[in-house]
């Protein structure tokens, strides 16, 4: 084989040309050696195997004559070593891909959001998972329609005339779970988003002198104007018993509101949106009126009713589906990731003395969450199993 037919032999399997017989041939210039190789190469391996390659070329087709003559069948050698180098190391990343993959999604674990998730607790003790429960009307009672929709709402509905003389012990409660929320359409028409970790206590259906209902953990309200047979309007009222001098009651006529009443927050919390309300503070009785664009603080620290000016529509963002960090401490932010993901928070090292800000989906991952909050370099997280780690 003269020097003409080599140089056509390499560049026909350079280009993948070659028959059978031809790529038998090249391939027995030691090239098959470097193919079939199972373990990593490293620099002196492709070095010891490209030297191997081009002493069996030159000696296999006597092209020893002359530097200039050894020129282009060297470059021809080693486009095709380069050809089988990619070759085996896309083989071998093949073969580790599965394995790295796996493990990326052991060790980078996607936990993802909440929905609608809530149990209904019927005034006999009966429990109805809203959850499972086939859309339509999953109960009946004090001449009370109860439908289930399938976007995730709770609705009330007057069936009878009977229901105009009700009796006021028949009590129903909904709850939500970590990773639930649920509205619910109450008998008047008020309008109630609840939260993860939320439970609401309200009658089957009520009369001309009082609502009331009882409320632990967050709920936003769209209370609707009631009258009684005189035209007066009948008081809703929201009664929120966490204990710890920061209990509350909210009593209103018609309007807008947020209350955040978790047992494992500093205070108890009213965002006004719409409307006027009344805060009570239960351990001293004093009270506030709040007026649209004001929050209501109730802690154990001060028998007051401590009010701000805020920006309401960023404290009821969860319920159009957002998370909204307002210079809120580390504590609080988690507290609220803990309630919608359904997971544990474990922290590690020192305190973080440090607020953040920001607003993300309450759909996305928690591990976008988590990356939003570890840009600022001030905290750093690790997932493991359904528990968080937080770190300095």
């Amino acid at each position: 084989m003269n020097k003409a037919e080599v140089e056509k032999l390499l560049e026909r399997y350079r280009n993948g040309l070659c028959t059978e017989d031809e790529k038998t041939l090249v391939e027995s210039w030691h090239l098959s050696a470097l193919r079939t190789k199972t373990s990593d190469l490293d620099h002196a391996e492709l070095t010891d195997a490209k030297n191997q390659i081009w002493s069996a070329i030159e000696e296999e087709t006597e092209l020893k004559s002359t530097r200039k003559q050894l020129l282009w069948p060297k470059l021809a050698a080693a486009a095709v070593v380069l050809f089988f180098i990619g070759f085996v190391i896309s083989n071998q990343l093949k073969k580790q891909l599965p394995d790295q993959q796996q493990t990326s999604k052991t060790t980078e674990k996607i936990i993802k959001p909440g929905g609608n998730k809530a149990t209904l607790t019927l005034a006999d003790g009966s429990k109805i998972s809203l959850t499972d429960a086939t859309n339509g009307i999953i109960a009946k009672q004090a001449g009370i329609n109860i439908t289930k929709t399938s976007k995730g709402e709770l609705i009330y509905t007057v069936a009878t005339q009977s229901a105009s003389n009700h009796r006021k012990d028949v009590f129903n409660t909904i709850e939500t779970p970590r990773g639930g929320q649920y509205q619910i359409n109450l008998p008047d028409g008020t309008k109630v988003w609840l939260n993860a970790e939320s439970a609401l206590k309200y009658p089957a259906a009520f009369n001309e002198e009082e609502r009331k209902v009882e409320l632990k953990g967050e709920a936003y309200f769209e209370v609707a104007k009631l009258t009684d047979k005189n035209g007066m309007r009948v008081p809703f009222k929201v009664k929120s018993d966490i204990g710890a001098g920061r209990s509350q009651e909210v009593e209103v006529l018609g309007t807008h509101f947020n209350i955040n009443a978790y047992n494992n927050e500093p205070s108890n919390k009213t965002t006004l949106l719409e409307g006027s309300v009344r805060i009570k503070n239960l351990q001293s009785n004093i009270s506030q009126l709040l007026k649209p664009g004001q929050q209501s603080i109730i802690n154990s620290s001060s028998p007051l009713v401590k009010v701000e000016t805020i920006d309401a529509e960023e404290a009821v963002t969860w319920k159009d589906g957002y998370f909204s960090f307002n210079e809120e401490n580390l504590e609080t932010i988690m507290n609220k990731i803990a309630r919608w993901y359904n997971v544990e928070i474990d922290y590690r090292g020192n305190k973080i003395n440090k607020t953040f800000g920001g607003r993300i989906s309450r759909f996305n991952s928690v591990n976008e969450v988590l990356d939003m909050l570890q840009t600022t370099g001030a905290v750093h997280f690790k997932i493991e199993e359904r528990r968080i780690l937080v770190m300095p």
